[in-house]
């Protein structure tokens, strides 16, 4: 499928999605948005898909919504609309069940930052920012951030983060467990490709209970997660791939995970 605002691929299991709006900085139109929701809704229901990638074109990863967008919105109930859409849109990319990795290759800000949250793993560039600063427009981050970053960070830091609108440096971001690594600009992509094809080779039933698991930790109680991961651990059991990883392990060679 052919998109205007997205490029999307997959190679050998791994999906690369590119932002491509690179005259905006990858800002967040209508148009961007309802082609993410699709790209979304495809990897979802790619049985071939074992990890993606997210990425933006040019300097910036993505640097939130498009300005021209919000100031054509007209009143609370427009804007309603607008912030249900992109809140949708944004729990499709979290529920996308395969890991995804975000490779922020420069500033990841507002809408930006929040896309960025919703992934899996960050891996930033060296020049790279993220931040929320929508405060500094008199509003404040819509598309999760008010819930994501204090489930991230430590309090503190989310506060400042939202409440200033000032951002952090990948430094910061590694530093205080936002971002997993931080690589130079001009191998961030194959640093983020080489993370992605080591997870295609994993067990995906496995990784796919995995990710369920540890993205309702948050929002069960432990008593309730312990259920369920005991739950999902006997269905794995029960897997093909279960038993190809313990007879590959015994035999001292490398496993052949089909998901199945």
């Amino acid at each position: 499928m052919q998109y205007e605002t997205i490029h999307y691929e997959v190679a050998n299991g791994v999906g690369l999605l590119r932002l491509a709006r690179p005259e905006r900085l990858n800002a967040l139109n209508l148009t961007l948005v309802a082609e993410l929701a699709s790209v979304a809704a495809a990897a979802s229901r790619d049985p071939a898909l074992r990890a993606l990638i997210i990425t933006g074109t040019g300097r910036a990863f993505c640097a939130g919504a498009d300005i021209n967008v919000l100031d054509t919105l007209q009143g609370p109930a427009d804007s309603f609309r607008f912030i249900e859409n992109l809140q949708t849109v944004f729990n499709a990319v979290e529920d996308i069940p395969v890991p995804t990795i975000a490779a922020i290759n420069g500033v990841a800000f507002g809408g930006g930052c929040e896309l960025a949250l919703c992934c899996d793993f960050r891996l930033m560039a060296e020049p790279a920012k993220i931040g929320v600063p929508e405060i500094k427009i008199g509003v404040l981050p819509g598309a999760g951030g008010s819930q994501r970053l204090p489930r991230l960070l430590p309090p503190a830091l989310a506060k400042q983060m939202i409440y200033f609108g000032d951002p952090i440096d990948a430094a910061t971001a590694v530093h205080h467990g936002l971002a997993n690594a931080l690589f130079p600009v001009d191998t961030l992509l194959d640093s983020a490709w080489e993370w992605a094809e080591r997870l295609a080779k994993l067990p995906p039933l496995a990784l796919r209970s995995a990710k369920l698991l540890v993205n309702g930790a948050s929002l069960h109680g432990l008593d309730n997660g312990i259920e369920h991961e005991r739950q999902s651990l006997a269905l794995l059991f029960g897997t093909r791939d279960a038993k190809e990883g313990i007879r590959a392990f015994l035999e001292k060679r490398a496993a052949d995970f089909k998901g199945e």
